[in-house]
């Protein structure tokens, strides 16, 4: 994968020279300097780095801040279409390039999150780096959620897909790289951390980080997270006072004040605290049953209070509120404005080691469903059957009873399950078994049946429209493919989120697909024949048939 380095300096000294020629001659597409406004007396360097191979200095002429760099580097590289991302790295020697590399190959491994170089600080650190450190770690935890080492680090591998929001991000200072790690969180990267060494100058004299002007500006970025709900909480009291003074009732006080908060709330908290860009449809919801749930806790409370410690309604109401403060802060964080973390893969070598007992039943009725379906449409001898996403097929044997074709194909990629079929064969059906992509299967096929059964819903909508695609690819003119997948009904979403909660999910990258979306594709190729939905599974499938049209 090509990935660009963006190194940002202000006034640097030899060692960014020294950096930029060893990842220079290091495979990177590009090494992007920024010279954040250093003036007149730096030219030297920034010209020594300009004449190495692969690197291109970027100019400010005005110092306008390490953000600020690093965004136009960010733009530099979202610029060049084959970059598969940005590696990150300070000019003032902190990162060694072995350490830089390490952190450009755990990017390759994994494409899709924040890698952080994240170090020990061991041995001799200033106390400047080591205590704001310490503190940023601590009050990212505790608002964002998630426990890091490093907070602070400047070497960072960025997957290209989170790009083009950091570079719409306001910040231009040090507190740039604080937003960045909460852009990834609100945005489902997953963030990860490799260890680094720790290097520093004698005195860290290179450095350019104000201890008390940029540790502000950071622990701002952190603090705004508790501003708007301190705003709320301030209105809802307000309201609740003024209510209670003219009404004594204390339930209609409480609703009325509720009432107000949300009006206030909920729109900055989604887009400008937690930075939701999920549908009103997910969060309003949520969002709503929290309100609720923290204003019946908060009346119980205040009765509580009032009557076991003869606090006054103002006080009650005041120390209530305090005390759920924190709760209704994590809740909104990881529950109501969350967005999911990117799928991980099924692991198929764990589904086919242990299968779940009910899968016995379900593919029994699968399979006679399948079956009766290819008997029907595909009619007469059928010579050659193509089984996509088939590795240790559960229904190789029902349809070559079924059907009794000469050739039975399996394609899928992985070669564990692949190996399990291989020992079982095909019977009286020549068993071909292809390890290939079933997105793009590069083979010479002219099936008559072509078939999947949970094989198209792992994959994103274009992935999906390549799976359908490939049935087609494989058919012969006439010939008939057969789809399977699971169909988002109320039963479906009942049954996942009972399983999901009881652990026993083995599919996370699984997505139901509305029936519309298979059809659509199916007819592109030919004329769609039969369709039906599957209730007895309980994770309800949705199986479609089409014709190939006589001239594809």
């Amino acid at each position: 994968m090509r990935f660009t380095a963006v190194i940002p300096a202000l006034r640097p000294g030899s060692a960014l020279v020294s950096v930029a020629r060893e990842l220079s001659g290091a495979g990177l597409a590009e090494i992007v300097v920024i010279d954040d406004g250093s003036g007149a007396g730096w030219d030297a360097v920034f010209e020594e780095c300009a004449r190495l191979p692969r690197v291109v200095v970027l100019r400010h002429h005005a110092n306008l801040g390490k953000g600020a760099a690093l965004k136009s580097g960010f733009r530099r590289a979202l610029a060049d279409a084959g970059c598969a991302g940005v590696i990150t790295a300070d000019a003032d020697g902190q990162h060694l390039p072995a350490d830089i590399l390490r952190v450009a190959e755990a990017l390759g491994r994994q494409p899709d999150c924040l890698v952080l170089g994240a170090r020990d600080f061991r041995g001799p650190v200033p106390w400047r780096s080591r205590l704001g450190n310490a503190l940023t770690r601590r009050l990212f935890r505790i608002l964002a959620g998630q426990r890091l080492r490093d907070t602070q680090t400047g070497l960072r591998g960025i997957p290209r897909a989170l790009l083009p929001h950091l570079a719409g991000i306001g910040s231009n200072g040090y507190e740039f790289e604080l937003d960045m790690l909460i852009a990834a969180r609100q945005r489902g990267c997953r963030i990860v951390e490799i260890p680094i060494r720790t290097v520093y100058e004698a005195g860290n004299a290179q450095s350019h980080f104000n201890p008390l002007a940029d540790s502000m500006r950071i622990y701002f970025v952190l603090l705004r997270f508790g501003a708007l709900s301190l705003a709320t909480a301030a209105l809802d009291n307000l309201v609740f006072f003024a209510s209670f003074r003219a009404t004594g009732a204390l339930g209609r006080s409480q609703i009325v004040a509720r009432a107000a908060a949300v009006l206030f709330n909920y729109g900055a908290a989604r887009r400008a605290v937690f930075l939701s860009r999920e549908r009103h449809q997910v969060t309003l919801p949520r969002y709503l049953l929290l309100v609720a749930g923290s204003g019946l806790a908060s009346y119980a409370l205040i009765g509580a209070l009032r009557d076991a410690f003869g606090l006054s309604v103002y006080a009650a109401k005041v120390s209530a509120e305090t005390a759920l403060f924190l709760g209704n802060f994590v809740i909104q964080r990881d529950f109501v404005f969350r967005r999911r973390e990117p799928a991980a893969a099924t692991d198929w070598d764990r589904y086919y080691r242990s299968t779940p007992f009910t899968a016995h039943w379900t593919r029994r009725y699968t399979a006679r469903v399948l079956t009766r379906a290819l008997r029907r449409f595909a009619g007469g001898r059928v010579e050659s059957v193509a089984e996509l996403g088939g590795a240790n097929s559960c229904f190789l044997e029902a349809v070559v009873r079924a059907l009794r074709p000469r050739v039975y194909h399996v394609l899928d990629t992985n070669r564990y399950g692949l190996e399990l079929l291989g020992r079982r064969g095909g019977g009286p059906a020549s068993l071909q078994l292809h390890r290939a992509n079933v997105l793009e299967p590069d083979l010479a096929l002219q099936a008559d049946a072509v078939f999947s059964v949970g094989l198209i819903e792992h994959f994103d909508p274009d992935g999906t429209r390549q799976a359908v695609n490939a049935h087609f690819r494989l058919l012969k003119p006439g010939g008939v493919a057969v789809i399977s997948f699971p169909t988002p009904t109320v039963l479906y979403r009942a049954a996942r989120w009972a399983a999901e909660g009881l652990g026993l999910w083995r599919f996370p990258d699984e997505r139901p697909l509305e029936a519309a979306e298979v059809r659509r594709a199916m007819a592109a190729h030919g004329e769609v024949l039969h369709e039906t939905t599957l209730w007895p599974l309980v994770f309800t499938q949705r199986l479609m048939v089409a014709r190939k049209a006589p001239g594809e």
